[in-house]
C-alpha cells in the first residue's frame, strides 16, 4: 500500500500576468492616398474624313509620319469640283453684269418716261385749244404707260439684283469650299496612326481616311467617385511611368459616371519629355483629407466573426471591447466608435488575448515595429 499510494495532486496556480504593447488612442488629421494603374494616350487623337465624294488620287502620308499644321495628307481627284467653281463664277460675273446693265438701262426708261410725260402734258394742252386729236393723245397716253410699265419692271429687277447676285456668290463660295475640301489637311502637329485609304479607292462623304495624334500624352484611368470627388482640374499628381516619376495635372474629370461601371474618366497630362505612348503608368491620387479622426494601429484591431474588436487596457487587466471602423489609411485605422481619445490599447498580437486577461504593459513608440 505504501508503494502504490497515489500522488498528491498538484497545486493550481495563477498564471503569470503576459507582457502586451500598447498605445493610447489619438485624434489626427490623416490625408489618405489611392494608387491607380493607367495607361498613357496622346492628348490630340482625330480621325480626318473628306466632306466630300471622289477618287483617292494621292496618298501623301504613311504611319507613323510627323506632319506640321496645314500640310497636305491626301487628295481626291477635283476636275468635277473645279468645272463647278468655274460654272459658278461664270454665272456670278453674269449676275453682276445683268444688274449693272439693269440700273443703266433704269436711267435711260426713267429719263423716256419723263419725256413722254412733258408729251402727254403738251398734247392735253393742245387737245384744249382744239389744236390736237383725240386719237393723237390716247396713243400719246398709251406710250406714257407703256414707259411706266418698263420703268417699273427695271426698278423691281435693279432692287433685288444685290440678292441674286448674293444668291450666286454664295453658289460660287460652296463650289470653293468643294474644290478645296478635296485636299486632306492636317488640323494640327502630329503623327499619322492610321490610314485607311489607297489611291483609287472611292472615298464616300465622312469616310475615316486617317487618325492623327499628337499633343502630349495624358494618363488614363477610370476612378471610383470618392476618388473622382478629391480631385480638381488643374491639380498636381504624381506618376510613375517605369522607373521614373513624373508630375502631372488633372486635364479633364468626369462628373457624371459611366452609367455601366459607375466610374469617371480622368486624363492627367503628362510633362513633354515622356513620350511612351501606350504605356503603363500608376498614379497616386489624393483622396479627401480626414481631419480630426480617432487613430490605432491597424495591428490592434481583432476581426473575428465579421465583427470587429480592440483589447482595452483597464488597471492591468484586457477589456474586449467592440468598435466601428472607418477608413484604413496605410498602417492607420479610423475608428468610428467604441473608444475615446486617451484610451489605451494592445497593438499587436491581439489575436492570442482574451477577455480579462492579466497583463504587463509595455509602451508603444512610434516607430516601433507592430507587424
Amino acid at each position: 500500500m505504501f508503494f502504490i499510494k497515489p500522488d498528491d495532486e498538484p497545486a493550481l496556480r495563477a498564471l503569470a500576468p503576459s507582457p502586451v504593447l500598447t498605445s493610447e488612442v489619438v485624434r489626427l488629421d490623416l490625408y489618405p492616398e489611392e494608387t491607380i494603374s493607367g495607361h498613357l494616350q496622346p492628348s490630340r487623337r482625330a480621325w480626318l474624313r473628306f466632306e466630300v465624294d471622289g477618287m483617292v488620287a494621292e496618298r501623301l502620308v504613311e504611319p507613323g509620319q510627323a506632319v506640321e499644321a496645314g500640310d497636305v495628307l491626301m487628295r481626291l481627284e477635283s476636275d468635277d469640283y473645279q468645272d463647278a467653281l468655274i460654272q459658278a463664277q461664270a454665272d456670278w460675273n453674269q449676275e453682276q453684269e445683268n444688274l449693272e446693265r439693269d440700273r443703266n438701262l433704269l436711267k435711260l426708261a426713267s429719263r423716256s418716261r419723263e419725256l413722254q410725260e412733258e408729251e402727254v402734258a403738251r398734247l392735253n394742252s393742245l387737245k384744249e385749244r382744239s389744236l390736237a386729236s383725240e386719237t393723237l393723245l390716247g396713243d400719246a397716253q398709251a406710250l406714257l404707260t407703256q414707259r411706266l410699265s418698263e420703268e417699273a419692271r427695271l426698278r423691281s429687277s435693279v432692287a433685288t439684283g444685290p440678292q441674286r447676285v448674293a444668291a450666286r456668290k454664295a453658289v460660287m463660295d460652296r463650289a470653293q469650299r468643294n474644290l478645296d475640301r478635296t485636299i486632306l489637311r492636317a488640323p494640327f502637329k502630329g503623327h499619322v496612326n492610321q490610314v485607311q485609304l489607297e489611291v483609287g479607292d472611292y472615298a464616300g462623304r465622312n469616310q475615316q481616311a486617317l487618325e492623327l495624334t499628337g499633343g502630349q500624352l495624358d494618363f488614363y484611368a477610370q476612378v471610383r467617385g470618392q476618388l473622382a470627388r478629391a480631385l480638381v482640374l488643374g491639380q498636381q499628381v504624381p506618376v510613375r511611368v517605369g522607373n521614373v516619376s513624373y508630375v502631372a495635372s488633372v486635364a479633364a474629370l468626369q462628373p457624371d459616371p459611366d452609367p455601366a461601371t459607375f466610374t469617371h474618366a480622368i486624363r492627367l497630362r503628362m510633362p513633354k519629355d515622356e513620350t511612351r505612348s501606350g504605356a503603363v503608368a500608376v498614379a497616386q491620387l489624393p483622396m479627401q483629407p480626414l481631419k480630426q479622426v480617432l487613430v490605432v494601429p491597424s495591428t490592434s484591431v481583432l476581426l473575428e466573426e465579421g465583427s470587429a474588436f480592440v483589447f482595452k487596457v483597464q488597471e492591468d487587466v484586457l477589456r474586449r471591447v467592440p468598435v466601428e471602423l472607418g477608413p484604413r489609411v496605410a498602417a492607420q485605422q479610423v475608428l468610428v466608435s467604441g473608444l475615446e481619445a486617451g484610451d489605451r490599447l494592445v497593438v499587436r498580437d491581439v489575436a492570442a488575448l482574451s477577455d480579462g486577461q492579466a497583463v504587463v504593459v509595455e509602451t508603444f513608440e512610434a516607430g516601433t515595429e507592430t507587424r
